[in-house]
């Protein structure tokens, strides 16, 4: 029997997080395919490590035969345009290059999914044999490398020198560039190679652009692999542009406007759907993977705090509802003058976009911007999201700010006095949204109150003593007159919304 123990401490090593982040990943989808081959196979995942005892030759099939069953999660099963042919297409973030179909089946150019017995086994070959290079990603000694560093084995991995080379120094200063990509060893080309079988990485195309893909991180690989497979039946691999299912019983995928939107979209569905939830990820790597030849992939870390995923959590467990599916994709934007469709669906989409950012980010002065009237028209909802908007503005920021929730009610008609006096000059909101300090701030109100006479209380359905009651409430602790002035802003665009010609009828 030979031992081979491919470890998983990329965490404990000096290396960038961009590193970690996929071959984590990719160790953790190596352990899942060769558990779900249900071969019997010696194999363990702990919180640092992965190890795996086989014979050479069993490993070699083994490994071969998990290739060919899910080659399938590279491609989606299309029919062409022009002639209705049923072809196979490459998912279009894969970053493995292709060859000329032949018969409409896609033809990789990276051997190990077309000739995967021998190319396994001259990687087992490599690995078994000890050597003086060291790998650039892991830190262990090997041989000689089965290929260099490419991007079909790590995407971050560049051909431009300035973006792809280590930086070297001497006597403390800048010495030069030097290139790694022959620093990579057998077993880490193994690992990442197999990883765009992982059809767990969540991801969302916008054909002819780019891709954002998903990928978990954690500082041990037990969670990692515990969350992956909690929100796997949330995903279709099939799917081309998307694989969120729209419903977790059905192969539907959502069309999510952007990055941000697509991963709250996400915890919609996690949070609402999976039963059981034991691990809660708020660690992220988004990578952006362009259309085109050249594909330099970029990377965002996201983390989100315990706060978010408490609110997100909290909204659905008290309203039944969900932030994005029954808040902001609910959230247009209507053209005053419309030709044809009522709603900008160009800016509706660039808005639910924001929105999903800025709650993500727990941003919620820029959360409050996206929902100001803007030329052209503004920004409308139902009443049942206006009922959403409210719970979410509780949990959100009245409990963190602790204000009684009575206190909402003053706020609102304050909102409402501001939407009233701007029907026919929304100078005094843009005035509201871009005031800095509280002296601004009060020669704002103090505007408001002055627009309020010769205004027919009665018809405007205005309560002029909301105003005395928001004073009293910003006196009391006056470090929070931003937030108030954020909130001021989304319930003045709500009612200026509401008021608009032709607003009802719409929402």
């Amino acid at each position: 029997m030979e031992d081979y123990d491919i470890t998983g401490e990329i965490m404990e090593m000096e290396i960038s997080i961009y590193n970690d982040v996929w071959m984590d990943n990719a160790v953790e989808n190596f352990y899942r395919l060769i558990e779900d081959s249900d071969d019997g196979l010696n194999i363990n995942l702990d919180k640092t490590e992965l190890k795996l005892s086989s014979s050479k030759e069993d490993m070699g099939k083994l490994l071969s035969a998990i290739i060919q069953d899910n080659r399938n999660n590279l491609i989606v099963i299309d029919k062409d345009k022009k002639t209705g042919e049923i072809k196979e297409i490459k998912k279009d973030f894969i970053l493995i290059q292709e060859g000329k179909k032949i018969d409409g089946i896609v033809a990789f150019k990276e051997k190990i999914y077309t000739e995967s017995e021998k190319v396994v086994n001259e990687i087992l070959d490599l690995i078994e044999k000890d050597g003086k290079k060291t790998c650039i990603l892991c830190g262990k000694s090997f041989s000689k490398s089965y290929k260099k560093m490419q991007q079909a084995t790590y995407p971050f991995a560049t051909k431009i020198k300035s973006l792809g080379g280590i930086r070297t120094y001497k006597d403390g200063n800048f010495y030069a560039f030097k290139e790694y990509h022959d620093s990579f060893c057998p077993t880490c080309y193994l690992m990442g190679i197999l990883e765009w079988l992982d059809d767990r990485i969540i991801y969302r195309t916008f054909p002819g652009d780019r891709t954002f893909l998903f990928l978990p991180y954690f500082d041990n690989f037990e969670d990692l692999a515990e969350f992956k497979e909690e929100y796997e039946p949330l995903l279709n691999k099939s799917e081309r542009y998307s694989n969120i299912r729209v419903n977790i019983r059905e192969n539907k995928t959502e069309g999510t406007p952007g990055k941000f939107s697509t991963l709250l979209c996400f915890y919609d569905k996690f949070l609402f759907d999976i039963e059981n939830v034991n691990i809660i990820c708020g660690n992220w790597a988004i990578l952006e993977v362009p259309f085109g030849s050249v594909k330099n992939v970029k990377l965002r870390v996201l983390n989100l705090t315990d706060f978010t995923l408490g609110v997100m959590k909290e909204f659905i467990e008290d309203n039944e509802s969900r932030i994005y599916t029954d808040l902001i994709k609910e959230i247009y934007f209507f053209m005053d003058n419309p030709k044809g469709a009522p709603v900008d669906w160009d800016l509706t989409r660039k808005i639910q976009e924001k929105l999903s950012e800025s709650f993500l980010m727990n941003d919620f002065r820029h959360f409050a911007r996206m929902l100001l009237p803007r030329k052209g028209g503004r920004v409308g909802y139902s009443s049942e999201t206006r009922e959403n908007l409210e719970n979410l503005i509780y949990i959100w920021r009245l409990k963190e700010m602790g204000i009684p929730k009575e206190s909402l009610n003053s706020i609102k008609s304050v909102g409402n006095i501001i939407a009233k006096v701007s029907k026919n000059n929304l100078s005094i909101l843009y005035k509201l949204d871009k005031t800095k300090r509280i002296e601004d701030f009060w020669s704002v109100l103090r505007e408001v109150s002055r627009k309020l006479v010769g205004l027919d209380l009665e018809k405007a359905k205005v309560r002029p003593t909301a105003l005395d009651e928001l004073i009293q409430l910003i006196k009391e602790d006056e470090t929070q007159w931003k937030e108030i002035r954020d909130l001021l802003i989304v319930y003045a665009s709500m009612y200026y919304s509401i008021g608009s010609r032709g607003g009802k009828k719409n929402e």
